[in-house]
């Protein structure tokens, strides 16, 4: 039984308490108004034998129903409701208890104009017998209700799974970047400085780690892209001279803020990609930093005219916008300034997605 079969159960219970405790709340409060209840509990007991079948119809009709829809049998549940009807009205006018009218005449021998409007009242087993429809048209309301909110669950489970589909595809089609120019600033090394190879293979080992076993989810800490980040950025200042200026001003404390895994960090390498030329002077900045709630992230490096930079409108850069969409709909900001000389990412966050 699920969550909310359960509560539809407990929906029902509720209403059932409330009208077998109406005779008994009846009585207390004529007691409390003076009217001697000495002999009210056989009231009572009658008032809930004459609740009673409608409460076998409620039980009865809901057990069958439940059974037929979900297997979507609607004939043959409309067939077996319209047979309990059928049993229920037989069942109303069997026991009813009708005194017999009195039969009188008229001055002209004819028989005895109705009074008031000329209508006959109603019996009291048909007006029980509509009672009993109503019972079961509730239960059916209330279960159209239910399934409603049965189907609006399972329609936001897909779109979640959908999400995390989507997330992953787009995370994937980011990570290869990292892996292909990392491993190319290594080959780089190997000739030029074995050392500083040995130390960038371990610097990337660092990062394979966070990528395997840390980044599988749509979002991680904020403390785990920070060092990517570090790890990164410590590769890169191995691969290039110290002329080139790079700067790093990451938070000591997270205080437990959540990113899409290598968000930010695909920002860095595009940086380092982009902005740096061995001719001209050439820097990166990076920075983050956590106010009201939010995370601050920003990253400027060097522009060089005739150096091809297509980031704006690439890929990779789609990619991103895609995965900021889907996660934050339109609780993010995300400006882009470009000049002559510097081309600067901020990027603005809620610490929780």
């Amino acid at each position: 039984m699920d969550i909310l079969r359960k509560r539809e159960m407990g929906l029902y219970a509720g209403v059932w308490a409330v009208i077998f405790a109406l005779a008994p709340a009846t009585m207390f409060f004529q007691y409390l108004a003076g009217h001697d209840g000495s002999a009210s509990w056989a009231e009572i007991l009658d008032a809930w034998g004459d609740i009673l079948p409608y409460l076998l119809l409620f039980v009865v009709h809901d057990l069958l129903s439940t059974s037929f829809i979900r297997k979507r049998q609607t004939l043959l549940y409309v067939l077996v409701t319209l047979s309990l009807l059928v049993a229920f009205g037989a069942y109303c006018y069997s026991t009813g208890h009708r005194p017999p009218a009195p039969q009188f005449m008229d001055e002209t021998g004819g028989p005895p104009a109705m009074p008031g409007d000329g209508r006959r009242p109603m019996h009291p087993e048909t007006m029980r017998l509509i009672i009993g429809v109503l019972v079961i048209l509730v239960n059916l309301g209330v279960k159209a209700m239910f399934a409603a909110f049965r189907s609006e669950r399972k329609v936001q489970d897909l779109k979640a799974e959908s999400l995390n589909r989507q997330l992953e595809t787009l995370r994937y089609q980011i990570n290869p970047h990292f892996f292909m120019n990392t491993l190319n600033n290594i080959h780089a090394l190997v000739d030029v400085d074995p050392e500083k190879a040995k130390e960038s293979i371990q610097a990337f080992s660092k990062l394979m780690r966070i990528v395997l076993y840390e980044g599988d989810s749509p979002t991680i800490p904020l403390e785990q892209e920070a060092n990517y980040i570090r790890h990164y950025i410590s590769l890169m200042r191995l691969r290039y001279p110290e002329s080139v200026i790079i700067d790093l001003a990451l938070p000591q404390d997270t205080a437990g803020a959540k990113v899409p895994p290598l968000l930010m960090a695909s920002f860095v390498e595009n940086a380092f990609k982009h902005g740096i030329s061995y001719e001209e002077h050439s820097f990166v900045h990076v920075s983050m930093a956590l106010k009201e709630e939010k995370i601050y992230f920003k990253c400027a490096n060097s522009r060089h005219l005739g150096k091809s930079d297509t980031r704006a409108g690439g890929m990779g850069m789609q990619n991103v916008r895609e995965r900021l969409d889907l996660l934050y709909g339109g609780l993010y900001t995300l400006n882009l300034t470009q000049t002559d000389k510097v081309y600067e990412i901020l990027l603005i966050l809620p610490q929780t997605c």
